[in-house]
């Protein structure tokens, strides 16, 4: 058995045609849509990478905190058969995690010359701030460690009006190009083997629209000069970005996940080309979404609302009769039980926390983050409301009659609020959130602070 498990890191599953958006973003997974199933509700179980990645390689919400203790799929397949396992993504998607996905290869093409271009040209004040920013970083996780919130919200406050216009990193990831050129040269090598093949691509994050030289909903490329000052007034000034570029980015957002779609043809064509398309199972999706301040906020830093956790979902599979479309809720969690089914018999049973995809109704969505304070926050997404609990206050949406999740209606519906909150497991509502993973070097430290995961402002 051969399977392909495609993510797009930060795409929502309203900016694709597939899921009604007016734009056909994506018009490379309608070969998928055409001959396997779309999920039209799954959520992803974190609105950053740094949980979503991996509670769906275990499916276990709380793999981040300790990803050596539970199986993944690699390593489940690994262990209990022939299956050659690999993942090939960019170090800003895959390589973020404490711990070992346990792939048996593990091909991280780091990251672009944009990346090195716009570090190499900080100004001396941004180059005190960087170094400054590291010492901060250490009191921070020292800090959290102890618990001692007080101490840290007092320092946090000086340190954000100091630095009020610093302390934004400008990243970069390896292009669709290349994931997509190292991808089929795997495939190519391993044609005539039992596989399972993560690939990572990373066009919806920040920066958008750095690779693309023909930007579909652009009448031109972008300078990078104007991206790298759009990224940083989004996100660091979110409330004082226009309307017009509000639209800007969501336009290079687009362009981007285009740009992808490119690459995705090209990906399928090679499974085509090697006859592998017809009998190989193909996973889409990806690990969260993207906000443009539905929510006040840009990128993915705010609370787990439906446009960071709704993801698309679709999924062509040999082994399963299964409908074109499936309405009821699903989330990533159901990702690695699927896939290890795929390969394995029966008589295997992880500890998933997760359902197989195809079978089941509802499920009851937990999805954990952690939006610029200690305390942590769950959300309880049902086919009906949303509630998300933390120390900062909860939030109950009605979904019905509020999509966008705009009034907080739990004053009207106090029944409602204590009844969801009643389903949260007790080990998500009391878990140690603890700090992002100390890095390895300065390097891995560059990486980690140019996702945001590194810094005490918010």
């Amino acid at each position: 058995m051969q399977t392909l498990l495609v993510t797009v890191d930060s795409l929502r599953a309203d900016h694709l045609a597939q899921y009604g958006y007016e734009r056909d973003t994506m018009p490379a997974v309608d070969r998928l849509a055409e001959a396997g199933t779309v999920f039209e509700h799954a959520f992803s179980n974190g609105p950053y990478t740094r949980i979503s990645i991996p509670s769906f390689q275990t499916s276990h919400h709380l793999a981040y905190e300790a990803m050596d203790e539970f199986p993944t799929i690699a390593s489940i397949l690994s262990a209990e058969g022939e299956t050659k396992t690999a993942v090939v993504g960019t170090q800003t998607g895959i390589g973020l995690v404490d711990g070992d996905f346990r792939f048996g290869e593990t091909i991280d093409l780091g990251r672009d010359s944009y990346h090195e271009k716009a570090t190499s040209e900080r100004t001396l004040l941004e180059e005190l701030r960087h170094q400054i920013n590291r010492p901060a970083t250490k009191i921070s996780k020292l800090l959290q460690q102890r618990g001692s919130e007080r101490l840290y919200n007092a320092l946090r406050k000086p340190y954000n009006a100091l630095f009020k216009d610093g302390g934004f990193q400008y990243l970069g990831y390896t292009s669709a190009e290349q994931v997509t050129d190292q991808a089929l040269s795997w495939l190519d090598s391993n044609a005539e083997s039992d596989f399972f093949l993560w690939i990572h691509y990373m066009e919806a994050h920040r920066p958008y629209g750095v690779h693309d030289d023909d930007p579909a909903y652009l009448d031109a490329p972008l300078g990078e000069d104007r991206i790298k000052a759009l990224m940083k007034k989004a996100g660091l000034q979110p409330a004082d970005v226009t309307e017009q570029e509000r639209q800007l980015l969501v336009d290079l957002y687009d362009s981007d996940v285009r740009y992808c779609s490119r690459h995705l043809d090209r990906l399928f064509d090679g499974l085509e080309d090697l006859g592998l398309w017809d009998e190989c199972n193909v996973l889409f999706s990806s690990d969260h979404g993207e906000e443009f301040r539905e929510h006040g906020a840009f990128f993915h830093r705010n609370y787990p609302y439906d446009e960071l956790t709704h993801v698309p979902l679709i999924v062509k599979t040999p082994t399963v009769d299964a409908p074109e479309r499936i309405s009821e809720t699903r989330e990533l969690l159901d990702l690695a039980p699927t896939i290890t089914s795929f390969h394995l018999s029966d008589s295997i049973d992880p500890e998933f926390e997760g359902t197989h995809l195809f079978e089941g109704d509802d499920r009851t969505v937990f999805s954990l983050g952690q939006p610029n304070e200690i305390a942590p926050a769950v959300a309880v997404r049902t086919d009906e409301w949303r509630l998300i609990a933390s120390k900062a206050g909860d939030q109950l949406y009605d979904i019905r009659t509020d999509p966008d999740e705009q009034r907080n209606v739990i004053d009207d519906n106090p029944a409602v609020a204590a009844e969801l909150r009643d389903r949260i497991p007790e080990h998500l509502v009391t878990r140690e959130v603890n700090p992002p993973r100390a890095p390895k070097d300065d390097v891995d430290r560059e990486q980690l602070e140019a996702l945001g995961y590194m810094e005490l402002r918010d």
